[in-house]
């Protein structure tokens, strides 16, 4: 029910123009989360634009409904930033970035539209924490493969790297 759910929420089988849809699913100590994202590649900067991002999950029952939204849009979030932007570097064993100015998380103008769907059932309250995370780079990899046939398996997916992936 949660892969119909999300997938009926991203209209899976609707043709976009320059963008394609990547899928995930997890089932996390008995939570089950299935996300996906819509992914565009700037084919001559290298940069994966990620306009909306698709969340349903059943957390058994959900004992705060509305927490549980904030919570997935939360890991939605910190997902996105692991898949394109968040790296440490180091020089010589000295990690380089030292604050936000040179360390990037994402910004206002880099979230996406987020839809969350907390599924009702009577299943067993299990827990949502940051449950969205792991499932973002994947999803967004599933979409660039979609959309060029190249698959990203590093992250962060950089613009440097999608444009060397590329060829």
């Amino acid at each position: 029910h949660i892969i119909g759910a999300v997938s009926r929420m991203a209209e899976w089988g609707r043709k976009r123009d320059g963008s394609a849809l990547g899928f995930t699913y997890m089932n996390y100590s008995g939570t089950q989360i299935a996300l996906v994202a819509e992914v565009s590649v700037e084919r001559s900067s290298g940069k994966l634009l990620v306009p909306k991002v698709w969340v349903a999950l059943d957390p058994g029952i959900a004992v705060h409904p509305d927490n549980v939204v904030a919570q997935t849009e939360s890991s939605i979030v910190y997902g996105l930033g692991f898949a394109l932007y968040e790296r440490i570097t180091d020089d010589d064993g000295a990690v380089q970035e030292s604050n936000f100015y040179d360390y990037h998380v994402p910004r206002m103008n880099e979230i996406p539209e987020m839809f969350v769907e907390v599924i009702p059932t009577d299943n067993h309250p299990t827990g949502v924490g940051q449950m969205a995370t792991p499932l973002v780079a994947p999803a967004i990899a599933n979409a660039v493969a979609e959309l060029t046939g190249v698959r990203l398996r590093e992250t962060p997916m950089s613009p440097e790297r999608v444009k060397k992936a590329l060829g």
